[in-house]
């Protein structure tokens, strides 16, 4: 079996009750450096395997930067007492800082540097993608620390599917899925009123779920992917990056970053992994807000490229990037703003008619994501060509 390396990124914030907050960056549900956190449970289920191939690499990510040093030592803690078990290994700011300099010193401008960082979600993405490169692993498995493994087989499987070709195609890019915790299906009832008529997106991926995981051959093209369950070929991850534009719905994103590149995303329906996620402490608004600009991004990049084709992200993310997008999110704008104004939530009503402003005004109409992308992924490729099997700095 092939060594490959298995990247788990780890989000953490501030102990709870030693100063105030400051959300730097925005992740769903970084856990307070107070508390123990989910990564121990992942790594503890890792005991299923009689074998766990490869390297480990914990990506300790901070929401403020004051705390990063906090953070890193907070992940070295809790990876201490798996070392003799497995090859894993901590990478936070202050090995970022490590890999920058090398790579600066082997000819990386200052510019492509930009994208080395822990700042969002796709950035963190690359620094997962980055790893994998820097240890030259020929392929990267990319895991999400609110998990639990229960498949004693899903490295096997891996290994078994990224050997394999779809009618002719190499597979280098390999989508498994999430038990949310007992069926690939989401809960469609507790989806709230405000959302049901335009913005009813767990009804959406239950739709596509059914179609891709619940029936048909095991192997198949997908409009979809889940972040903490996918594994990349080292030649897709040195070719194509991560959007760092894309602040939610990262993976999907590069899915599309993918097929511009002429790379496609494979489903296997027998590779799970338990998803186990602690509650958001997002608002109803904020997490609507995210979503409208995340699909009003993508539905751009689809419209920018000739290589991507709205009805082969049918029925999600497909739904969501129509012509009738703007409308959608205004009318769930409304809804949700009716719900505010019952609670007497000022903040809310407002923030439900900014997001209403937002979808009119549409920040990206203008935005030219073909030039963005190729910019971007000239900046990845000038990193990614320095840095292949340079290996993780201690």
């Amino acid at each position: 079996m092939k060594d490959p390396v298995m990247v788990i990124p780890s989000y953490w914030e501030r102990a709870e009750g030693v100063a105030e907050r400051v959300e730097e960056m925005v992740f769903d549900h970084p856990t307070p450096l107070n508390r123990i956190g989910t990564l121990g449970r992942l790594l503890d289920s890792l005991d299923i395997f009689d074998q766990v191939p490869g390297k480990i690499v914990i990506i300790a990510v901070a929401n403020e930067r004051a705390i990063a040093g906090e953070v890193e030592d907070k992940i070295d803690e809790i990876i201490a007492a798996y070392r003799q078990r497995y090859d894993i290994i901590g990478l936070g700011q202050t090995t970022l800082e490590k890999i920058k300099m090398k790579l600066a010193d082997k000819g990386v401008s200052a510019k492509a540097l930009a994208m080395v960082s822990l700042d969002n979600y796709a950035a963190v993405r690359n620094i997962c993608s980055l790893a994998g490169i820097l240890e030259s692993s020929s392929y990267t498995v990319f895991i999400d620390d609110d998990e639990v493994f229960t498949d004693r087989n899903f490295f096997e499987k891996i290994d078994e599917s990224m050997c394999r070709s779809y009618k002719g195609d190499a597979i280098a890019a390999l989508a498994g899925y999430y038990l949310q915790p007992d069926t690939y299906r989401l809960d469609e009832r507790k989806v709230p009123q405000w959302r049901i008529p335009y913005w009813n997106n767990a009804a959406a991926m239950n739709e596509a779920f059914d179609l891709f995981i619940g029936q048909g051959e095991r192997i198949k093209p997908t409009p979809f992917v889940f972040g903490g369950n996918m594994t990349l070929a080292l030649d897709a991850l040195k070719k194509v990056p991560f959007d760092p534009k894309i602040t939610r719905g990262e993976d999907i994103d590069f899915l599309l970053n993918l097929r511009v590149n002429g790379i496609r995303f494979y489903l296997d329906r027998d590779l799970a992994i338990k998803h186990l996620p602690p509650g958001s402490t997002q608002t109803a608004w904020e997490k609507f807000r995210e979503d409208a600009v995340r699909f009003l991004y993508e539905r751009k990049k689809v419209t920018d490229h000739d290589e991507l084709s709205l009805s082969e992200l049918q029925p999600y993310p497909g739904l969501f990037l129509g012509d009738d997008l703007e409308e959608r999110i205004i009318k769930t704008a409304e809804l949700l703003k009716g719900e505010y104004e019952s609670q007497g939530d000022e903040e809310g009503v407002r923030e439900c008619q900014n997001i209403m402003i937002m979808a009119k005004e549409n920040p990206f109409r203008d935005f030219d994501t073909r030039a963005w992308l190729d910019e971007i992924t000239a900046d990845w490729q000038e990193i990614t060509a320095r840095a292949v099997g340079s290996g993780i700095p201690e």
